[in-house]
């Protein structure tokens, strides 16, 4: 093989477990040793050196790796969020999560492996020149910025690998998550604000509103089966998660200076959009592949669910999960699960052979319960 390339997203690593002198109800990664042993596996033995040399192998973070958005400022979260804001946020993450920064860095310090990273939805931070020089100095052997080891990118929405294989985080077919690469910052009055998606504004100000009274809000697919199960079994607070939802798309979708837009013909528009908001993105990653010969093998992450289907015509689409707890309403995975995914993939002869994997890991003698 020619290089090896590891594909990983939504982990959202955000304060820690312990933030605040407190226990923080809003930390959703809890496998840093885990995420430690990979990294070391893929950079030692038959993936260090081989006869030929160092063996080279990139590990592309595809997207909401961190996760801003669960990260407060004081107890609150805010969605005016400046370069300060961000950079208080990014500060926090990385002192939450010293071991896998150190694995990072200790990864980058071997010849061959190098770090390459792709905005989602929920790391819309990295849009700020000053919080991805806070990673790259992280994650740099040296400290240094630019670096030849680490590469932050935040100019487009997907990366063509070569081989047949092209990796997109998938937000951008969410019409609710979708960024603005042409206009990620807008202004108000001297400040320059992140142009937040609706999806950010519904995470800040209703998700982590009412996750202190119901941990699990944010881990359920799909929406539409929580909602028809919670109007029977849990009606009150349904209907006011129902009308905190209403609300502030409301706010967000025409009032908002984020994403202002008036008129009748606009708002028939927005509301008809909104309604595809947590689709299965199966349907654009085919589409994506029948429009591109050239690519073979596309790679989403975000909506959590992971997949690896290979299509008769012999093209295939991945998605690489999440390291997150999830618990699915749905047949096909019904039940609260873990899922350590992440796409392999190997280049041989300037093609891309790729597939899904699950990291099973080291158990210890004991973890912290319900994790």
């Amino acid at each position: 093989m020619d290089k090896v390339i590891l594909v990983i997203s939504d982990c959202h690593l955000s304060a820690g477990r312990f933030f605040e002198n407190r226990l923080n109800p809003h930390e959703d990664f809890n496998f840093d040793e885990d995420m430690c042993d990979l990294i070391e596996h893929f950079s030692t033995g038959r993936y260090g050196s081989d006869e030929k040399g160092p063996v080279e192998v990139e590990l592309f973070i595809d997207g909401d790796f961190f996760d801003f958005l669960n990260v407060p400022i004081r107890g609150e979260f805010i969605d005016a969020i400046t370069e300060e804001v961000s950079t208080y946020k990014i500060d926090a993450i990385l002192k939450g999560h010293p071991k896998v920064m150190s694995a990072f860095r200790r990864f980058c310090t071997l010849p061959g492996k190098s770090i390459s990273y792709l905005i989602g939805n929920h790391d819309a931070d990295l849009f700020f020149p000053a919080v991805r020089e806070r990673i790259i100095r992280a994650w740099d052997p040296e400290g240094a910025f630019p670096s030849s080891k680490v590469t932050l990118i935040a100019d487009r929405d997907r990366v063509a690998m070569g081989g047949g294989l092209e990796i997109h985080h998938g937000n951008q077919w969410e019409p609710g998550n979708e960024l603005d690469f042409a206009r990620p910052f807008v202004e108000r009055g001297e400040k320059k604000l992140l142009n937040l998606p609706w999806g950010s504004i519904y995470v800040l100000k209703i998700i982590n509103r009412l996750k202190t009274e119901r941990d699990y809000l944010d881990k359920i697919r799909p929406i539409k089966a929580f909602l028809f199960f919670g109007i029977i079994f849990d009606p009150l607070f349904t209907f006011r998660y129902m009308f905190l939802s209403a609300f502030y798309f409301v706010a967000t979708r025409l009032t908002s200076p984020f994403r202002a837009k008036r008129g009748l013909r606009n708002v028939i528009e927005i509301l008809r959009e909104e309604l595809n908001v947590f689709q299965d993105l199966e349907r654009p990653a085919r589409k994506l592949l029948d429009e591109n010969p050239e690519i073979r093998t596309i790679i989403f992450g975000h909506t959590h669910r992971p997949m690896d289907r290979i299509y008769p015509d012999g093209k295939q689409y991945i998605n690489t999960g999440t390291w997150t707890k999830m618990i699915d309403l749905d047949w096909r995975g019904l039940g609260q699960q873990f899922r350590r995914t992440f796409a392999y993939v190997e280049i041989k002869d300037g093609v891309a052979n790729c597939e899904l994997r699950e990291w099973v890991g080291f158990r210890g003698p004991h973890k912290t319960f319900g994790r």
